[in-house]
């Protein structure tokens, strides 16, 4: 009868050092995760790391306005076609929406097909 314990005995042992290996196996990989994300978030700024073909801009990087990226035109007039928005004419022609409802007077955002629009 005691050998039979001694079989339970050393299952149960066998159980729990797997049962430990599992769990450190699983916290190993948890922290290397872990790790890799943080790594993602927060690299490392020396020159090994740095790339060269990417350097880091010196200033930082500021989108031109609307208005810089074109010299001023003179005031020309069109003829509205069906589908056309102020959004896109502005977009078409380099002005804002604001500019081309000042220069036609307009008060809302609706344009009609047929009708003529000042671009300023």
């Amino acid at each position: 009868m005691s050998d039979s314990r001694a079989d339970g005995a050393d299952d149960d042992d066998a159980k729990g050092k797997e049962a430990a290996v599992a769990k450190t196996a699983g916290f190993v990989v948890f922290s290397g995760i872990a790790m890799s994300i943080l790594k993602a978030f927060f690299p490392k700024k020396d020159a090994y790391h740095q790339s060269p073909a990417f350097p880091e801009p010196k200033e930082p990087i500021m989108p031109i306005p609307l208005e810089k990226t074109r010299p001023p035109a003179a005031p020309q007039t069109i003829k509205i076609e069906k589908g056309d928005t102020l959004w896109g004419l502005s977009r078409k022609y380099g002005v804002s929406i604001d500019a081309i409802k000042e220069a036609n007077g307009l008060t809302g955002d609706t344009i009609y097909a047929g009708k003529k629009l000042v671009i300023p």
